[in-house]
């Protein structure tokens, strides 16, 4: 029989730490697991200018609508279906369409500050930070952002110095204290899925 709810597993670290692909990686291995990104939970910023928008400061907690973030890790946890937002990180704004999150035995949630709340961390069973160094960080960062949001390397480079760096030594490394698991990001992500198995067979 199915347990009424399900383990949610959190997974937070610094842009670039290779959080998104340690989750999909460990929700195939479980088989039976979903992946809520923290990064569709931006806030809409359709009321601003395009310029207005590029100057926001995406680092930091306010950034983030937490309570449809909050409720919606309720839900999921109650194994119940929600519709998560979908977020254009071109125009920083929200689309209409909404993404279907189907609840399943794991919930693998990831993003800069999955850990940052007292509200977030009483519902996850198992959390986890992921390490990297500061140069692999803007590395992947700067890869990501050209390949993915057509953005300049100059562009990437400010707003990494401006805002990223910044933010998650005031706001992410921090939480990395309440991890009962911190792994390198450098690591290969299979032995770092393996360390996350070996942490759930001992629930």
């Amino acid at each position: 029989m199915p347990s009424a709810t399900s383990h949610l597993i959190g997974i937070a670290g610094r842009s670039g730490s290779g959080k998104t692909t340690l989750a999909f990686a460990l929700a195939d291995a479980l088989v039976d697991a979903a992946v809520l990104p923290m990064d569709a939970y931006y806030r809409d910023l359709a009321y601003l200018d395009s310029a207005a928008r590029a100057r926001r400061n995406f680092d930091r907690p306010g950034a983030f609508d937490w309570e449809p973030f909050v409720a919606d890790l309720r839900a999921l946890r109650r194994r119940e279906t929600v519709q998560r937002p979908s977020y254009n990180f071109t125009t920083h704004t929200r689309r209409r369409e909404v993404v279907p999150i189907e609840p399943q035995a794991y919930l693998i949630v990831e993003g800069l500050l999955v850990l940052c709340r007292p509200d977030v961390r009483t519902l996850l069973d198992t959390t986890v930070f992921l390490e990297v160094d500061d140069q692999t960080a803007i590395d992947r960062r700067m890869a990501r952002d050209r390949r993915d949001r057509g953005r300049a390397p100059s562009a990437v480079r400010a707003q990494y110095a401006r805002d990223v760096r910044p933010m998650f030594e005031r706001y992410v490394h921090p939480t990395a204290r309440w991890a009962e698991l911190t792994l390198s990001g450098d690591s290969p992500v299979q032995a770092n899925v393996e360390r996350i198995a070996t942490l759930l067979m001992g629930r």
